[in-house]
């Protein structure tokens, strides 16, 4: 009787096995060779060029083939990209539209790139390395000559700035005025202009210059003028006696001390930098002041392993509470470039692949696109090449634009004919190869349908899953 039943039981479980075998897809047909698979037949409609097909569900699953969802088991759904939308994304990375809603609740603000004024300001950390309480200047003649005018100064006498000092006259000087006036008047305007910096550097002003083109006699004096308000500490002199260029006329000062600060800057700056520059000054013992002077020496490049340039500064100031070797932040106003297309510093995005922006295409459409940055100043920064005069960017919000693009590329490079990304039996690609588990449990049922084509559309219900839920 127990024989009996365990025979029973061996053959049902032989037959339960056949059978299975029989119905479970993949398995090998009766009559077929070992590990030869059995042909279903299913009719395969190949998606047509730009043409694919997503579950409105889960937008991680994407196919080439109509078919359902293998985790919902929903119809998935055609979706064909439009030619503006193709071409657009054959240029670079996905396009992303955004609803003018949307659009308010990120704070998109964007701005134009335009041609402008690239101003460098160099910061850098400086040194007070003398300070002259007296603050003295000597005035000598440019020119060797005799005294034909001095002014009626002694020591401490108050002077005014522009107020003539003295005046010399020489041989040498009339007769190189008397040649650029003979040469202009004659009509040889090219011997005429050349012969004018070497007049400037003999010390006639750009007024006596006109009055002898205008016909004047050439016997004008080199005139020398007080350059600020002061105070005359020597005068030595008299008018008739001859004076070269180290005699010293005038010694003046002003009511301040002088403050000589030396600073150093890097490589890259050593252009942006040449004499006669403003400069600001702060200390950090005085918090609110600001001290105002110039670039009066540019040194040459010091020290091979640092590579750094020393320039030395001049400030003038009563202040008492500066004293030497305190430290200072210093900037220079360096020279400006003209004719730079300048964009918000704050538009780019520095990856490690690269700079990038986010251009506006019009119509709340949006498209990240490569760029060469160079250099920046003031929060703008120069754009070489990528974009042209007029080309609006997006200012602010542009890293989550980027993102949804990137990911759109992404998912469109996983619908690429030839891509090593699995297949499952049905024909479907999908985009995260540990979803199963999370999918069949119902995690991410709640979540809006991404649209995988050549454009992602950012709408309202797509904001109300999160702040961060482009999709």
């Amino acid at each position: 009787m127990k024989r009996g039943n365990l025979l029973m039981i061996a053959v049902t479980a032989a037959l339960g096995g056949y059978l299975a075998g029989q119905l479970v897809p993949g398995g090998d047909t009766p009559g077929a060779g070992p590990g030869v698979a059995a042909e279903r037949p299913v009719s395969v409609t190949t998606a047509g060029p730009g043409l694919h097909y997503v579950c409105p569900m889960h937008a991680e699953i994407v196919t080439e083939a109509p078919g359902s969802c293998p985790i919902c088991g929903m119809d998935l759904v055609a979706q064909a990209d439009t030619e503006e939308e193709a071409s657009d994304a054959a240029a670079g990375l996905p396009v992303v539209t955004v609803t003018p809603a949307v659009v308010h609740n990120l704070g998109i603000r964007t701005a134009r790139a335009e041609y402008g004024e690239l101003r460098h300001s160099i910061e850098t950390i400086g040194k007070i390395t003398r300070v002259d309480p007296m603050a003295r200047r000597t005035i000598t003649p440019p020119i060797r000559g005799e005294l034909v005018a001095i002014a009626d100064r002694e020591a401490g006498d108050h002077i005014k700035a522009g107020e003539l000092l003295f005046a010399v006259s020489s041989e040498a000087l009339f007769e190189h005025e008397k040649a650029f006036q003979e040469a202009f008047l004659g009509g040889d305007r090219a011997t005429a202009n050349a012969m004018v910096p070497k007049l400037s550097r003999m010390g006639l002003s750009p007024e006596q210059i006109a009055a002898l083109q205008s016909g004047e006699a050439p016997t004008l004096p080199v005139e020398v003028h007080a350059f600020e308000d002061g105070f005359v500490y020597t005068r030595r002199g008299r008018i008739g006696e001859q004076v070269h260029t180290g005699f010293t006329v005038f010694n003046v000062g002003g009511n301040y001390r002088v403050i000589e600060v030396t600073a150093e800057i890097f490589e890259r700056q050593w252009g942006w930098v040449a004499q006669g520059q403003r400069a600001h000054m702060r200390v950090r013992g005085l918090p609110g002041t600001v001290f105002e002077g110039e670039v009066v020496r540019v040194e040459p490049p010091v020290g091979y392993t640092t590579r750094s340039l020393e320039v030395a500064l001049r400030f003038k100031t009563n202040d008492p509470a500066l004293s030497h070797s305190m430290f200072a932040h210093v900037s220079i106003m360096g020279a400006p470039r003209t004719g730079v297309l300048l964009v918000p510093t704050d538009s780019v995005i520095r990856t490690g692949e690269g700079d990038r922006v986010v251009r506006l295409l019009g119509e709340e459409r949006f498209q990240p696109v490569a760029v060469v940055a160079g250099e920046e100043s003031g929060g703008m920064i120069e754009i070489r090449s990528g974009l042209q005069a007029g080309d609006r960017v997006v200012a602010s919000g542009q890293f989550l634009i980027d993102s949804e693009s990137r990911l759109s590329a992404g998912l469109r490079r996983l619908r690429t004919p030839g891509s090593a990304h699995p297949v499952d039996s049905q024909g479907h690609r999908h985009a995260h190869a540990g979803h199963g588990a999370g999918a069949e449990s119902g995690q991410g049922r709640d979540r809006p349908p991404l649209a995988t084509g050549s454009a992602t559309r950012i709408s309202d219900e797509a904001m109300a899953h999160g702040p961060l839920s482009l999709r």
